[in-house]
C-alpha cells in the first residue's frame, strides 16, 4: 500500500512524540505500525527500528533486541552506513548486541560478536572486558570434571570426619590423629584441586585473550 507524504510525515512525527523513556509505548507504537513504518526514507526507518530496539533492550525484552540488531546491521551493510547521529553506527549496534547476548548467556555466540567488534574497534577496554568475562563463563568439559573431583573429595572428608567422630573416637582412640590428618588431607586436595582448576581456566581466557589481541594489531598494521 502506498502511503501519501504527509501521511509518512504524520506517521514519524507520531513516532518521535512518544516519551524517549516510555520504552512500552515506543514498542506498542512500532509493533502496531510497523508496516508503515517500513514506507518511510531509509534514515527515518532506521531511528525507528533503532529506537525501537533500544526500547527492547531497556525492558529486558533481549532476544528480540537480537533479532533487531541483526536487521539494523544488515541495513547498515545494504545502505553502506558509516555513521548515524554523528557516531560510528556499528560501534554502537556490535557491543549492544553482545551486550544483549551475555543477557541471555548465550556466552559463545556473545564472544563471537565481540571479536568481529574488537577486530575493528581494538582499543575498546570495555570490549575487551566483556569478552574476558564471555570466555571465563564458558566451561569446558575438563573444568567441569575437576569440580566433580572436588565435590568428590569432599563428600570423602565429610566421610572420614563421620567415621571420626563416631567409631574411631568412641572405640579406636588410638587412630584418632590418622584420621583427623586423613580428614585434613582430603580437604586440602578438594581446596587444591578447585583452585588449581580455576587458576588454569582464568589463566588460559587471558592467554587467549593475549594472543587475538596480538593478532589483532598485527593485522591493523598491515
Amino acid at each position: 500500500m502506498a502511503y501519501l507524504p504527509a501521511q509518512r510525515l504524520r506517521l514519524y512525527r507520531n513516532f518521535k512524540a512518544i516519551d524517549a523513556a516510555d520504552y512500552h509505548g515506543i514498542i506498542r507504537y512500532f509493533e502496531q505500525h510497523e508496516d508503515e513504518l517500513r514506507t518511510l526514507d531509509d534514515s527515518e526507518y532506521f531511528d525507528c527500528a533503532y529506537t525501537y530496539t533500544e526500547a527492547l533492550y531497556s525492558v529486558g525484552f533481549y532476544g528480540q533486541a537480537v533479532v533487531m540488531l541483526d536487521h539494523l546491521i544488515e541495513q547498515v551493510f545494504l545502505q553502506n552506513m558509516t555513521h548515524w547521529s554523528g557516531q560510528d553506527i556499528l560501534a554502537r549496534l556490535l557491543p549492544r548486541k553482545a551486550e544483549a547476548l551475555v543477557q541471555q548467556r548465550q556466552w559463545p555466540a556473545a564472544e563471537h560478536v565481540l571479536r568481529e567488534y574488537l577486530k575493528l574497534y581494538p582499543s575498546n577496554r570495555s570490549g575487551w572486558r566483556l569478552l574476558r568475562k564471555c570466555l571465563l563463563h564458558q566451561r569446558p568439559p575438563w573444568l567441569r570434571r575437576s569440580w566433580a573431583v572436588c565435590i568428590g573429595l569432599i563428600f570423602a572428608a565429610l566421610a572420614v570426619a563421620a567415621a571420626e567422630l563416631f567409631v574411631v573416637r568412641p572405640f579406636f582412640r588410638l587412630y584418632d590423629d590418622v584420621a583427623l590428618a586423613l580428614q585434613h588431607l582430603l580437604t586440602g586436595l578438594a581446596l587444591s584441586v578447585a583452585l588449581g582448576a580455576e587458576g588454569l581456566h582464568w589463566y588460559r581466557c587471558r592467554q587467549n585473550i593475549r594472543i587475538f589481541a596480538q593478532q589483532t594489531q598485527a593485522r591493523n598494521k598491515r
